[in-house]
């Protein structure tokens, strides 16, 4: 297939939806402007993972965004790797793979910035001679690059004299958020957090980190006001900037008419599904009745809710509660997709399992190829290095409390054969690995 298909990447996360929502809601508004043949998201903490987006897309341009805002572990390293990329622009066969630089890199997030101290001024009647601001990265000891983008942002706005002061601090690197109280003196701190998303580290670490709550955008700390701002990942210009990046690889990326809110989906499997359907097939994937005309929750009834786009089902299935891992077994019920053509039954699976066709397609033709432990343990270079070698026990229990409740099946066990599944696993994801690091501690 020849074609051009956008990759956004993201950290994903396991207990807060909005994490991986922001890049979602990017999917979905790039998917409406029709900008490429195929448009989809992968993640770090939640499927679809890095190491499977390039088997969910058929183009043999692929574009590859990471919606992060500093050049750091994920960006340079974890992502490359889980990809198989050795840089900007990589060859796997006939297919050319872009990875372009991250949305925080981009000069637009300058202007988010500014328009977010902007709104502080104004909704607090603050004065910036008056005022600190803290400007809060996320850091890692992994990677000292992770701190440039939130430190130049702080040398930026201090070159402008705009602000009283001016300081860079970090959620997990020094010099830490704690020490704004010491390193300003200003009666105001506003502190903004150089974020994409309104997720756990938003919601919870940086105001604990703060010693404000959680909640609150305002409150009083050693004697100073602190004014929390929103981050900066939740503006709508993220996505204008992610826009951006892809179009700096030359590719074309312009706007075009789509046919419906069902369009742009990665292509893998579809023609294989599509054919069962028009033959007058109706599948079972998981818990998710397919139809030609209807896609429906195994358990819906008649009078069951009626969703009409990608976005309103992805919030009803992941949001509440959330579920990190969307192939869990605990799907909500009574829900249902008209379809008026077959390839919108495909889109709207794909929205309900992330990559799943592909490699349901992929197993039925017989390519399907899966990923040891050992190997997905080798290409590691944080936490879950030599994860393969946790006692026998622990890897056990592992595959009984995470796969026993997915309706995927674990292929890339060497007891299990992948023409034993219906639904198979290409490799071990991150929710497996955290369990099983998490389950070799406590044992």
């Amino acid at each position: 297939m020849s074609g051009v298909a956008l990759i956004l990447a993201g950290h994903g996360s396991h207990i807060s939806a909005s994490t991986a929502g922001v890049v979602w809601d990017c999917v979905d508004r790039l998917r409406q402007l029709g900008v490429a043949d195929e448009i989809t998201a992968c993640f770090w903490k939640e499927p679809p993972a890095f190491s499977q987006a390039l088997n969910m897309v058929e183009a043999d341009d692929v574009v590859v965004v990471p919606l992060f805002t500093a050049r750091g572990y994920f960006a340079q390293q974890a992502l490359p790797s889980e990809m198989g990329l050795g840089g900007p622009l990589t060859r796997i066969g006939k297919r050319r793979i872009h990875l372009t630089p991250t949305i925080g890199e981009h000069r637009i997030l300058d202007a988010i910035v500014d328009e977010r101290l902007r709104d502080a001024i104004n909704r607090f009647n603050l004065a910036a001679a008056e005022s600190a601001v803290a400007v809060i990265g996320h850091g890692t000891r992994r990677n000292r690059q992770s701190r440039d983008t939130a430190r130049q942002q702080a040398e930026r706005l201090r070159a402008a004299n705009w602000f009283d002061e001016v300081v860079a601090v970090y959620l997990d690197d020094d010099p830490p958020i704690p020490s704004v109280y010491q390193s300003t003196r200003s009666p105001n701190i506003i502190a903004l957090p150089y974020f994409l998303a309104d997720g756990s580290h938003v919601g919870i670490d940086l105001p604990r980190a703060l010693g404000i709550s959680g909640s609150a955008t305002v409150g009083r700390v050693n004697g100073r006001a602190v004014y929390y701002c929103a981050p900066v990942g939740t503006d709508e210009s993220i996505c204008d900037v992610a826009l951006a990046l892809a179009r700096d690889t030359g590719l074309p990326f312009e706007s075009q008419a789509v046919d419906g809110a069902w369009a742009c989906f990665p292509s893998a499997g579809r023609r294989l599904l599509s054919k069962a359907l028009d033959a007058g097939r109706i599948l079972t994937l998981g818990q998710v009745n397919v139809s030609r005309e209807r896609v429906w929750h195994s358990d819906a009834r008649a009078g069951s809710r009626k969703f009409g786009s990608p976005a309103s089902l992805r919030r009803h299935l992941r949001e509440q509660p959330f579920r990190p891992l969307p192939t869990s077994v605990d799907m909500p019920g009574d829900w249902q997709v008209e379809c008026e053509k077959t390839d919108d039954a495909h889109a709207v699976v794909e929205t309900v399992y992330p990559g799943v066709v592909a490699d349901w397609a992929a197993n039925c033709q017989g390519r399907l190829t899966t990923e040891s432990l050992e190997t997905v343990a080798r290409r590691q270079q944080g936490m879950f290095r030599g994860i393969q070698n946790l006692a026998k026990a622990a890897l056990m229990e592992t595959f009984d409390r995470v796969c026993g409740g997915c309706i995927r099946q674990p292929t890339w066990r060497e007891d299990l054969a992948a023409n034993d599944a219906a639904l198979p696993c290409r490799s071990a994801c991150n929710v497996w690995l955290s369990a099983a690091l998490e389950m070799g501690e406590s044992l």
